[in-house]
């Protein structure tokens, strides 16, 4: 038996029964590694196994190696899947799949909560089927052949066309939890210019090192139907940022030029405790569902790529409407979404009361 603060069992409860949708009886496979590299808390799986035996699920614990990538499972994984009804990833090899079809009858989730210190916020606890139908809404609002714009203050202008939202092309085939973002949106039809401010982080797709640059001051990507054609800013940053791209592209013999997507934070209460940079591949796996941050998938031509390019406080305009603005994600204050908020008791308040930090100075 384990006494876990009531703002934790809120958060692993959503997990559990609103996200994953458990029952007594059920098994569930839990696959971490162990803290590894201080990405996942080292404690985090022990705690959530400890109360889902509490629930009567038949639980079992699995920790997954740390590998630069990831073409097929290890035989303990890929087996717990198969065998069991549920299975939760804390840990990255489970994010580095999320766009591939997997085996077994079971769910599959991914968790990019990381820590006891993130389910015991709204970000865990604020119920789940509630982003998933925000998340709706967002599509529907975003996709169907719009004029989109992006701006932020630093000189992003990206301007482009989306397309239809009719299959989950460059989507993940697992669940995810909490759920932060919105459907990517492919940017083929995007030009213009992104600023590229404060670093390039990975997408989590494979793990390299090093995985992240710093940028002094601003460089732009100047971008024509998807592609960046040119970078123009000093040139030490400019140079660093071009041996980066060569670097990953050629590591993994991949085409370093494509921005295959992009889409923005939803969850106003995607937090991060700490600061960016001191772990920039952790803050990039688990706070880029702020509604303060917009990022881009880029070098390769499949989603997720591999470096994201970051956009802060960004401005999304679709067919004249703002949906974010200067990172206040405003369509959250439209009609259909209050009336959505008014199913959920507490949701609207975190709406109004958005979690501002983030990890970014």
């Amino acid at each position: 038996m384990i006494d876990l603060p009531l703002k934790l069992r809120d958060g692993i409860d959503n997990l559990l029964f609103n996200c994953i949708g458990v029952k007594a009886g059920e098994s569930l496979a839990i696959v971490s590694e162990q803290g590894a590299d201080g990405y996942y808390s080292a404690t985090l799986d022990s705690v959530i196994a400890a109360y889902a035996r509490m629930q009567s699920l038949d639980v079992h614990l699995v920790v997954a190696p740390v590998l630069e990538e990831v073409n097929t499972f290890p035989d303990e994984i890929r087996q717990a899947i198969e065998s069991t009804d549920h299975t939760l990833f804390l840990s990255r090899i489970g994010d580095q799949v999320r766009f591939s079809g997997l085996g077994g009858a079971g769910s599959v989730t991914v968790c990019y909560a990381l820590d006891e210190e993130s389910f015991a916020t709204p970000f865990c606890s604020a119920h789940y089927e509630f982003f998933a139908l925000l998340a709706s809404k967002v599509n529907a609002a975003m996709f169907g052949e719009k004029e989109i714009t992006i701006r932020c203050a630093s000189g992003t202008y990206l301007h482009g066309i989306s397309g239809e939202d009719l299959t989950p092309i460059g989507d993940v085939t697992i669940k995810r939890f909490p759920i932060s973002v919105f459907r990517p949106m492919l940017a083929d039809t995007f030009s213009g210019k992104i600023a590229l401010t404060r670093w390039l982080t990975p997408t989590g797709s494979r793990l390299y090192k090093p995985e992240a640059i710093l940028i002094d001051g601003v460089v732009f990507a100047l971008v024509e139907n998807g592609r960046i054609v040119d970078f123009d800013g000093a040139s030490v940053e400019v140079d660093k940022i071009r041996a980066h791209y060569k670097f990953v592209a050629d590591r993994f013999n991949i085409q370093s030029n494509i921005i295959h997507s992009w889409h923005a934070g939803i969850h106003p209460h995607n937090g991060y405790r700490g600061t960016a940079t001191n772990h920039l591949a952790r803050w990039g796996g688990s706070a880029f569902g702020n509604t303060r941050y917009l990022h881009l998938h880029t070098c390769g031509d499949y989603p997720p790529g591999e470096i994201c390019m970051s956009v802060f406080d960004p401005t999304v305009t679709v067919d004249g409407v703002d949906l974010w603005r200067d990172g206040r994600f405003v369509f959250a204050e439209s009609a259909a979404v209050k009336t959505l908020q008014s199913g959920y008791p507490g949701v609207q308040q975190l709406f109004e009361n958005p979690v501002m930090e983030y990890g970014v100075n």
